[in-house]
């Protein structure tokens, strides 16, 4: 009988550790997967604020911050989705300001139409 006592035991413990492990597993598959530029289209991740646009006629430009980008969010940003934001070009270069959103101004002017040899090469 000494030896059903250690077996036992034994049992005992790689089920506690198997369970447990699968529990650990169940939990890391059941997280969502975090939000990345690349998914700013999807609809879990895309921005509030419509995705990055190009940049106006004053060169402010749209950018997307992402959980997990590295730079911090604004305090009130939903820091489970992605956000559409902009640099106010007015604040210091050492004292950078976030803008969420769209930058407000107009679009920038279309290109101007091509002319051969003059600003653009044909067939590139």
């Amino acid at each position: 009988m000494k030896l059903a006592a250690p077996a036992i035991t034994a049992f005992a413990v790689a089920a506690l550790v198997s369970g447990g492990l699968a529990t650990l597993t169940a939990g890391a598959a059941a997280a969502e997967p975090a939000c990345s530029p690349a998914d700013v289209k999807t609809p879990r991740c895309a921005p509030p604020e419509g995705p990055p646009g190009t940049c106006d006629a004053w060169g402010n430009c749209g950018q997307i911050w992402c959980p997990g980008s590295g730079m911090s969010g604004i305090p009130n940003w939903d820091m489970n989705v992605c956000h559409t934001f902009y640099f106010d070009q007015n604040a210091p270069l050492t004292k950078p300001v976030i803008i969420q959103g769209q930058p407000p101004g107009p679009p920038p002017p279309p290109p101007p139409p091509c002319i051969p040899f003059i600003n653009c090469l044909p067939g590139l």
